[in-house]
């Protein structure tokens, strides 16, 4: 029961970060690790977290078509990857069909809860009243995580063959396709970071790394840490310090 709350905690914990929209901690290589703290397996949490970070990356909006809900998938995919002993490729199966339909949940809570408080919020406007409409925006901002946090812990609690057989009674067709794309996804997300760090200005240090860690057994910890002091260096060697000229009186 613990860990279940614990679990709702960090649900809550990132759909506000989600909602404020200033921060990526709300990202699978965010949330993974954190799952896997929280379940006493913080190593198989940043491998899965990893994988789905790859897997969600290639999963962009297209127009006025949302992507699956990332939150949800990657804290219920790596906590039943967890506790099922199951490899990352377990946990990129599962989380895709739960991110879609949380995504379907979210949908659903943006037309209903979120409109109706809107219409609320608009009645607060023609009284200008100021407060009634922040409280407005601060419950419909604040309920949504909660909601959602509520969701993500019952279904820890019921376990993966319980989210397994509510996710069988999708049609197969659409099953089907959201395993291949659970194939597909984790290489168009490496794709897209190699598209990234493949430039001038970011290879250089891509391939300092590599050697590091290839040929000198550098271990990735201590190549993370060196990368961040000349990320450091760098930044400070940029910021021009301007000296003040002293007047004459």
């Amino acid at each position: 029961m613990l860990n279940t709350i614990l679990v709702g905690l960090a649900a809550f914990f990132g759909f506000l970060e989600c909602g404020i929209g200033n921060s990526m901690v709300q990202r699978p290589i965010v949330m993974g690790p954190l799952v896997g703290l929280i379940l006493g397996d913080i190593q198989t949490g940043l491998s899965v977290g990893a994988t789905l970070e790859l897997a969600f990356m290639g999963s962009q909006a297209i127009g006025a078509a949302l992507p699956p809900e990332i939150t949800a998938g990657g804290i219920l995919g790596t906590a039943f990857a967890i506790t099922s002993g199951a490899g990352a490729d377990v946990a990129v199966t599962l989380a895709l069909p739960i991110a879609t339909v949380a995504l379907l949940v979210k949908n659903t809570y943006y037309l209903v809860v979120r409109g109706a408080l809107l219409h609320i919020s608009d009645k607060y406007a023609e009284k200008g009243d100021y407060k009634g409409v922040a409280r407005m925006h601060m419950l419909s901002f604040l309920s949504y995580a909660a909601v959602m946090a509520v969701i993500i812990a019952i279904c820890f609690q019921a376990g993966s063959p319980a989210v397994e057989a509510f996710l069988a009674m999708v049609p197969q067709f659409v099953m089907d396709g959201l395993s291949v794309a659970s194939g597909v996804l984790p290489a168009l997300g490496f794709a897209m970071l190699v598209n990234m760090l493949l430039n001038k200005k970011v290879a250089p240090f891509f391939i300092i790394g590599f050697v590091l860690a290839a040929y000198l057994g550098m271990p990735v910890l201590g190549i993370a840490v060196l990368g961040a002091m000349i990320a450091l260096l760098l930044m400070n060697g940029n910021n021009k310090v301007e000296v003040a000229e002293d007047e004459d009186f």
